[in-house]
């Protein structure tokens, strides 16, 4: 009787398989842990990096855009004295979606055919019957005064003289000039996956549209 009571009043010994697999359970969350630890931070660096990638893409296609925008508007306009005026219109519609603080300079230059390519002087400054060069703050210089007079900005004025619209080639007969509009832009990354601000630049010619002489 005894030994009844004492087999029935004490706790059953503790099983060698239940502590072998509390240990491994212990291991697999820790081993669960360390991975996690090491995976987190490539998987938001990957993540970054789609975003990062995918805004540069928009804005390059938003620089493309703006540059076949106003070449369409440069190749309308022909020999308009205000054709400077409207080409740098175009280029600021086109930018909307990044903004004139994104832009670097426009050039407006005559090119030999649809082939070519801007300047390199005219990268910098406006050359004489070969380009226009305009920086971010001629895109607030005004056609016309309060008055309705002209402003001098444009109309073969200060700003588009090197290149004055009015001696553009139009004539169906002498074969109109190729016109091209090189846009460029900066697209500044707002993580620090990328080093430094991404130079994006675009060139559209087209051949001015024909007039009747």
């Amino acid at each position: 009787m005894a030994r009844l009571r004492n087999r029935a009043g004490s706790a059953p010994p503790a099983s060698a398989d239940g502590s072998r697999r509390s240990r491994r359970f212990g291991s697999e969350r820790g081993a669960v842990l360390v991975e996690l630890a090491l995976i987190t931070p490539l998987f938001f660096t990957m993540i970054l990096f789609v975003f990062e990638v995918g805004l540069l893409f928009r804005d390059s296609l938003t620089t493309d855009n703006a540059s076949r925008q106003a070449a369409r508007a440069a190749s309308t306009q022909g020999r308009d004295p205000e054709a400077d005026f409207y080409i740098l219109r175009s280029v600021e519609h086109g930018l909307a979606a990044m903004g004139l603080e994104s832009l670097e300079y426009v050039v407006v230059f005559k090119a030999s055919g649809p082939g070519d390519t801007v300047p390199n002087q005219c990268r910098t400054a406006s050359q004489q019957n070969l380009c226009n060069h305009y920086e971010p703050a001629d895109f607030f210089a005004s056609l016309d005064d309060n008055l309705g007079n002209d402003a001098g900005n444009f109309r073969c004025g200060s700003l588009d003289h090197r290149w004055c619209p009015a001696t553009r080639e139009a004539s169906a007969s002498a074969g109109p000039d190729y016109i091209g509009v090189h846009v460029e832009t900066t697209h500044s990354y707002l993580t620090n996956i990328f080093t430094g601000p991404a130079q994006l630049g675009s060139t559209t010619i087209l051949r001015i549209e024909p007039d009747s002489r």
